[in-house]
């Protein structure tokens, strides 16, 4: 017969009610909505397809409270903040893609210089509010959920170019098909043009593959492998008030280059044991090469003289001023079984998650200082390794009452650091243990309307290189970013085609 898709919804009504089981959602399909006891945002495959967006920042503004800062005008690399807190580099939120950790470093450095492109997107959800205690780290802002549509029915295909001035370009083809039991989907994207800058120029390449194999009437197992390359001619720094007053779309810097890869796949086995009991587990990993010669970080730095201070300032920029090479090299894998019991006890709905992940996250980073404006090679600065080993457990029930809802919450994060300078052959270790715990409510007076309050334990960890000294190898004091949000509201619907939802937080 046909495959049947059996995945986890985190927020269902019940389970036994549910014909496809999400594995890879935070929030689930709309229906779930009344269920989820915080502000949530769910941006469907056909706002995304008729709103046209091009970029991740175009589609991300259509979720209330979310703010994005664009970097090079061409959504290479948003900088997403949530309600009020700092964009930069995404590092106050927790990005998933199918409800595995975008992010290549989330423990050790959570900074996002990689971020997939929303071409292969039909669904984005967000989570504002409570109910967050599931997943981490870096909650502090929210999370953020990225789904990848699944293999047609029947065999479908679609091709858009889309061009512009500028030599802009964006091909993207997708097929799909099923063959009895086994689901194929196939996603490939070219993406190249000019930025809005002098010495400007981006190109990157994305392929996505995906099967959905449908194991007997109660499992599925799911296998997707992705590919992303980048050669962009990007600069790391803006200008002055003097340059862009004398050129504002001026770029002095045209020598420098990125060159990032990227390696990452997913396997997810879904069984559901009985009519009452789903067991999902996720299997993840990734490799991301981030290779940037430059020869500026930021707009103080004029110019980049650390290979040779006699270069004789922006003069020289393009002829005798050297460069910096910082190549990075991170290895991410991690495995996450979650449990979904849905049962009754003295008249009582109970819905209860749990369950656990092992992390772990390996980086090499390297800096060379190059004698010239296009070297590849120089002068050894820093050679670091640097680890994190992440031990997570969570559980969460939601209790129903009627009307009524109440979901409590508990997330344990043992997260241990290592670092190791290897030009001064100096190592250290730390550990980081953090509770994390949750609530949420929620009164449904009637099918489309949901009036829900709620505070959650935001976390976000410190960088390996904040809590282990790079002369000494010795421990640095330093806390984990830690905060209490509150908040309360309702949303309703009326009809199809009008929605309402309000938070005070």
């Amino acid at each position: 017969g046909k495959p049947a898709a059996v995945d986890i919804v985190l927020q269902p009504a019940t389970l036994a009610q549910e014909v496809t089981i999400r594995a890879t959602a935070v929030v689930g399909p709309e229906a779930a909505l009344a269920a989820t006891p915080g502000a949530v945002a769910l941006i469907d495959a056909a706002t995304l397809t008729q709103s046209r967006v091009l970029t991740v920042d175009e589609a991300l503004r259509k979720a209330p409270g979310v703010f994005t800062r664009g970097e090079e005008g061409l959504g290479l690399r948003p900088n997403i903040g949530i309600r009020g807190l700092n964009p930069t580099r995404s590092s106050k939120v927790l990005l998933l893609e199918d409800g595995v950790p975008v992010s290549y470093a989330p423990y050790g450095d959570n900074a996002s210089y990689y971020h997939p492109p929303v071409d292969r997107f039909d669904n984005i959800e967000v989570v504002k509010g409570s109910g967050q205690v599931l997943y981490g780290p870096s909650t502090v802002g929210g999370v953020i959920n990225y789904l990848t549509p699944a293999p047609p029915d029947r065999s479908s295909g679609a091709v858009t170019v889309i061009g512009g001035n500028r030599d802009y370009l964006n091909g993207h083809a997708r097929w799909g098909t099923t063959i009895g039991r086994t689901g194929l989907l196939f996603d490939a994207m070219r993406k190249q043009g000019e930025g809005a800058r002098e010495n400007t120029r981006f190109g990157l390449t994305d392929v996505t593959g995906k099967v959905l194999q449908s194991i007997g009437a109660r499992q599925t197992l799911s296998v997707k492998a992705n590919y992303y390359g980048e050669d962009s001619n990007l600069t790391y720094s803006g200008l002055r008030e003097a340059e862009w007053q004398a050129n504002p779309r001026g770029n002095p810097f045209r020598n420098d280059f990125v060159d990032f890869r990227r390696l990452g796949g997913a396997i997810t086995h879904t069984v559901a044991a009985t009519s009452n009991v789903v067991v999902a587990t996720n299997v993840y990993g990734q490799r991301f090469a981030r290779d940037w010669w430059r020869q500026s970080s930021n707009s103080n730095q004029r110019p980049n003289d650390s290979a040779d201070p006699a270069c004789g300032g922006m003069a020289n920029l393009l002829t005798t001023c050297g460069n910096e090479g910082r190549l990075r090299d991170y290895v991410t894998a991690g495995f996450e079984p979650r449990v979904r019991v849905s049962s009754n006890w003295m008249g009582i709905r109970n819905e209860m998650d749990f369950g656990f992940r092992g992390h772990f996250e390996n980086q090499d980073r390297t800096q060379r200082n190059g004698e010239t404006p296009v070297s590849r090679d120089g002068r050894l600065v820093e050679s670091n390794e640097r680890k994190a080993t992440a031990w997570s457990g969570f559980v969460q029930n939601r209790f129903v009452f009627g009307k009524f809802g109440i979901t409590p919450g508990l997330r344990l994060e043992h997260v241990r650091f290592e670092r190791v300078n290897r030009l001064l052959n100096v190592r250290g270790r730390t550990d980081l243990t953090q509770w994390i715990p949750g609530l949420g409510l929620t009164y449904s007076p009637s099918g489309g309307t949901t009036v829900f309050a709620g505070v959650h334990r935001g976390f976000s960890p410190p960088r390996a290189e904040d809590v282990i000294s790079n002369t000494t190898g010795g421990t640095i004091e330093l806390d984990p970013e830690m905060s209490w949000n509150y908040e309360v509201g309702v949303r309703t619907r009326a009809g199809r085609t009008a929605a309402l939802e309000a938070a005070f937080f």
